[in-house]
C-alpha cells in the first residue's frame, strides 16, 4: 500500500526527541494546501495541529500556512486598503475597535475584517456585533465584498474547512496553529492588523510576514483583539513595504473609571452617536484607529495619523448607527 501524501509530513513532527523538527516553510505550505483541497484523514489534521503546538509553531510554519491559505480569498478581496483579522472575540470590553474601523471607512478607506463564528462559551465575537450594528456582512453571492467600505467576511467564505478547524477547541481540549494562522492571511498586496493576546506572538506574526513579503502591523491588544488597552503601554511592531519596526504608545493612566466591564453593543452605538461619552473608549477608538492608519499609509508617524484621527472623529457622521 502506498503512503498517503501527507504521511511524510507527519513523520516530520513525530519522529521522537531527538529526530523530530519543525517544518520548512515550503513543506507547511504543501501540508496546508492538502488539507484546505481536503487530501487528509481526520487521525492526520490531529496529529499534524497537535504536534505543531508541542514543538511551537515557528514563523517558517504559519508563513507556509497562511500562503496555503491566502489563495482562498473570494474575488474582490484584494480591493480594500485595509485587512483587519478579529478571531479572538471579547469577554470584558464592548468591541472598541469596531468604532476604529467604522471611523477609517469613514476617511474614505476601505476595511476588510475576517473573523470566526463563535466557538467559546462565554465570548462575544465580531460577526455578532456587526448584525447588532446593522453593518454589512458578506454572503455566498459575495456582493458586499465588491460595494461596501465596510464588511465582515466570514472565515467560511474564504474556506469552509478554516471554520470547522477553528471549532476543534472542544474536541482536542486546547488551541490549534490555525488560531494563529487566521490572524496572519491577507489577499495580495492588503496591508492587514494583527492582535494577539501573548507578546511573544507579535515577533511570530511579524517574521512570517516578513518571510511571505506582506504588509502588517500587530499588537498585543485588548483580549487578543486588535485593539490599543489605554491603560496599558502599547507596542506595536510593523513591517511596510520599505521598512519595520516598533511604535510606541505609553499608557496615559493605570485605570480609567469609566471603562465599561460587558460586550453590550448599545454602549458602543451610544458612544458612537455622542449620547454618552467615556475617556477609555475614545482613546481606545483613536489610538486603535491612528494605528491602523500608519499601517495603510505606511508611514511611523503615530502622532500624525493620531491627530487626523481625532479631527475626523469630530467630524464623523453619528447617524451611521
Amino acid at each position: 500500500m502506498n503512503n498517503h501524501p501527507l504521511a511524510d509530513y507527519v513523520r516530520i513532527l513525530a519522529r521522537g526527541k531527538n529526530a523530530s523538527r519543525n517544518m520548512t516553510q515550503d513543506e507547511a505550505k504543501f501540508t496546508l494546501a492538502q488539507m484546505l483541497e481536503g487530501n487528509y484523514h481526520p487521525e492526520q489534521l490531529g496529529a499534524i495541529f497537535m504536534l505543531l503546538r508541542v514543538l511551537e509553531e515557528t514563523p517558517e510554519e504559519i508563513a507556509g500556512f497562511s500562503a496555503a491559505a491566502n489563495h482562498y480569498w473570494p474575488a474582490g478581496s484584494d480591493e480594500f486598503d485595509l485587512v483587519w483579522a478579529s478571531y479572538a472575540g471579547k469577554r470584558r470590553q464592548p468591541f472598541w475597535w469596531m468604532l476604529s474601523a467604522l471611523l477609517l471607512s469613514q476617511m474614505g478607506y476601505r476595511i476588510l475584517v475576517h473573523g470566526t463564528l463563535s466557538h467559546t462559551p462565554g465570548r462575544k465575537y465580531a460577526h455578532e456585533v456587526f448584525k447588532e450594528l446593522g453593518l454589512p456582512i458578506v454572503s455566498e453571492d459575495n456582493s458586499a465584498i465588491k460595494t461596501e467600505s465596510l464588511v465582515y467576511l466570514p472565515c467560511a467564505q474564504i474556506n469552509e474547512r478554516l471554520q470547522q478547524w477553528l471549532s476543534l477547541k472542544s474536541i482536542l481540549g486546547v488551541r490549534s496553529p490555525i488560531n494563529t494562522v487566521m490572524k496572519t492571511i491577507s489577499p495580495n498586496g492588503v496591508p492587514s492588523v494583527q492582535g494577539v493576546f501573548h507578546p511573544n506572538y507579535r515577533a511570530i506574526h511579524t517574521e512570517a510576514a516578513k518571510l511571505n513579503h506582506e504588509l502588517a502591523l500587530v499588537i498585543k491588544g485588548e483580549g487578543g483583539e486588535f485593539e490599543v488597552n489605554p491603560e496599558r503601554k502599547c507596542i506595536a511592531d510593523f513591517r511596510f513595504a520599505d521598512s519595520s519596526g516598533q511604535i510606541e504608545i505609553a499608557n496615559t493612566q493605570s485605570h480609567f473609571a469609566d471603562k465599561p466591564e460587558n460586550t453590550d453593543t448599545s454602549a458602543l452605538i451610544s458612544f458612537w452617536r455622542g449620547e454618552t461619552g467615556s475617556i477609555y473608549g475614545e482613546t481606545a477608538v483613536l489610538n486603535t484607529a491612528a494605528l491602523a492608519l500608519c499601517l495603510i499609509r505606511q508611514n511611523d508617524d503615530f502622532g500624525q495619523a493620531l491627530d487626523d484621527c481625532t479631527k475626523a472623529w469630530s467630524g464623523r457622521d453619528c447617524t451611521i448607527i
